[in-house]
């Protein structure tokens, strides 16, 4: 497009969910039930996505087993640091971001580990700053869940140490001259020695900077703890908003926090999670949502209280089939507070069965968008020109066929749209994401040796 000021384009992320979004994703045919397993698998379904033109993959984490094994798969992977150890020699272009949490960790640790892949990777990648509150999680660490204040109170102390270790290196110390027989600049190695109320570490990283000098932050969480942390830190925030009017707010209370906390609002994008069935038609969308959860082990009475619970209304087991009467109709109220709600009265109202206003995945956790290519790639283009987000997370229903599907198929729509890039840009996920230059962190102006407190 001819125009003196660049059009604004929508980043991608694909979601890497073992076997895909939908609970029977392991069940469909001619997807390899040893996906879990096969580190082949996690190197296709990355190749897939940068194939694609995707920014990076998303590997979100729960270091606890929370489903129930018998008949439903894992939604994390076998683990973040060995998937992405993995997957980095495989591609080229393409970042990823993994998930870590400030709460199980130690600062050390996970500068450590992340600031190593960023080097082997070419400075692709991202970290997920979570602050977990599962029990079942804390249970494996042997440690009790702290309050949210706590909390954040830690993962403040946490990021700015890990950032600090970053730096710890500096930037031009590695010399690597042999005839002179210096291998770094010792005295820009130094050690950070920096502590607060819950974490310390001494320093220094035995590494140096990765050509993005180090990794951009995510954050995904919501309240004002999580606005503020990713405010301050974060180059992206996974947000759980579903439309336009929770899209705008959410990033409209993103910016004005980023500007608060000293920074340029268009540093900080805001993606929506979504998940992905890709077919000719909205009529073959809709089956093979059908067919999934035929296969699903979940009932779908579980599912229809779910949408009773949305609408306010007690929907009857039968005539799921058929629109609700109009006397019914003129009874249903979003819940508040309540994902999907609005959308599913909305859909309701227009006459769409109960059954149909479920597989459009109204109880799932994110939006669901179904259809042709042409049809997502509307919905998508109404959320992101409506400055609803800067971009997307995708997790497709089946990661065998799904992802594909999207890249090959809608992909292309978005391309033609001059909503998406033709190519990448950039080698290194800041530079994907456009983010400034940062490598390590001047906390509170303390200087090395400083002890200091958050």
């Amino acid at each position: 497009m001819n125009s003196s000021t660049p059009q604004r384009s929508m980043i991608l992320g694909a979601q890497v969910m073992n076997y895909g979004s939908a609970e029977a994703a392991w069940r469909w045919p001619g997807s390899d039930s040893r996906t879990y397993l096969n580190p082949d698998t996690w190197a296709e379904t990355a190749h897939v996505a940068e194939s694609g033109k995707f920014h990076f993959l998303f590997i979100a984490d729960h270091a606890a087993v929370r489903e129930d094994l018998t008949h439903q798969k894992p939604s994390a992977t076998i683990d973040p640091i060995v998937v992405v150890s993995h997957v980095i020699d495989h591609t080229e272009r393409i970042g990823v971001v993994l998930t870590q949490s400030t709460t199980f960790n130690f600062p050390y640790t996970v500068a450590r580990q992340l600031k190593a892949l960023d080097l082997l990777s070419g400075g692709r990648i991202g970290w997920n700053a979570v602050t977990t509150n599962d029990p079942t999680i804390a249970a494996n660490f042997g440690v009790p869940v702290a309050d949210r204040a706590t909390r954040y109170e830690r993962a403040h102390e946490f990021v700015q140490l890990v950032q600090a270790l970053w730096g710890s290196w500096g930037p031009d110390a590695l010399k690597l001259d042999t005839e002179a027989g210096v291998f770094a600049d010792a005295s820009e190695i130094r050690p950070i020695d920096l502590g607060g109320r819950h974490v310390a570490s001494r320093g220094p990283l035995p590494i140096p900077p990765s050509p993005q000098g180090q990794p951009i932050l995510f954050q995904a969480g919501g309240g004002a703890e999580a606005l503020a942390f990713a405010a301050r830190y974060a180059s992206g925030v996974y947000s759980m908003a579903t439309d336009i009017e929770t899209g705008r707010e959410h990033r409209r209370a993103l910016q004005d926090a980023a500007t608060r906390a000293g920074r340029a609002p268009e540093d900080v994008k805001l993606f929506m999670g979504a998940f992905t069935t890709v077919a000719d038609s909205t009529e073959e969308a809709l089956a093979r949502r059908e067919a999934l959860l035929r296969l699903s082990a979940t009932p779908l009475s579980t599912k229809v209280r779910q949408l009773s619970a949305l609408v306010g209304l007690d929907i009857p087991a039968s005539g799921l089939r058929e629109p609700l009467p109009a006397q019914d109709r003129a009874l249903l109220r979003p819940a508040p507070y309540q994902l999907h709600s609005k959308k599913a009265v909305r859909l309701l109202e227009e006459g769409r069965s109960p059954y149909e206003v479920i597989l459009r995945g109204i109880t799932d956790f994110h939006t669901t968008f179904l259809g042709s290519p042409e049809e997502i790639a509307d919905e998508m283009q109404e959320l992101f020109e409506a400055d609803a987000c800067d971009g997307f997370v995708i997790t497709p229903d089946v990661v065998s066929d799904g992802l594909p599907a999207f890249a090959e198929k809608v992909v292309p729509v978005l391309q033609r749209r001059g909503l998406f890039h033709e190519d990448y840009e950039s080698a290194t996920l800041r530079g994907h994401f456009g983010a400034p230059h940062q490598y390590g962190r001047d906390i509170a102006g303390a200087g090395c040796g400083t002890k200091w407190n958050a």
